[in-house]
């Protein structure tokens, strides 16, 4: 069982994203990677940072970023450079403290409904996220296929 927050755990959403049919469907003309940011609450003592590759309904790599790996906000409407990573470039940053993580991996928090409460912030083109609701709820759902050990 991969716990939370390691290269393991993000290969395995990596899959449970691909084998995801109705995230395809409803991200099937997404574009754009994400950066995932936990920060320390409860047990977890350190930040996670995870890079997670979104193209057209599939994950198209996720990978842990060390401490000292850098990654890149790209502006609206700018396209990444097609450079191999390092430095990792998203379109998206979603931060959240490590317990309201949990409640979303455990569906007890909407991640969309975290950012309207502001339990989550989002860096990046809101209304395309807005428009992607149903791909967001999908990717989450994702999660829930892994058995996950959690902090």
């Amino acid at each position: 069982m991969p716990k939370f927050g390691t290269q393991e755990w993000c290969n395995a959403y990596c899959e449970a994203i691909n084998g995801n049919e109705a995230y395809a469907e409803a991200a099937s003309w997404w574009e754009g990677d994400f950066i995932f940011i936990v920060h320390p609450s409860g047990p977890l003592d350190h930040e996670i940072r995870m890079w997670i590759g979104l193209n057209h309904g599939k994950c198209t790599g996720a990978k842990i970023l060390k401490e000292d790996e850098e990654y890149i906000i790209l502006e609206k409407g700018q396209k990444a450079s097609g450079n191999p990573p390092p430095p990792y470039e998203a379109e998206y940053v979603y931060s959240a403290n490590y317990d309201n993580w949990v409640k979303i991996l455990k569906s007890e928090l909407d991640s969309v409904r975290a950012l309207l409460s502001g339990q989550a912030k989002v860096v990046g083109d809101m209304a395309k996220i807005m428009r992607a609701t149903k791909a967001a709820q999908e990717l989450v759902r994702s999660t829930t296929l892994i058995e996950t050990e959690l902090y």
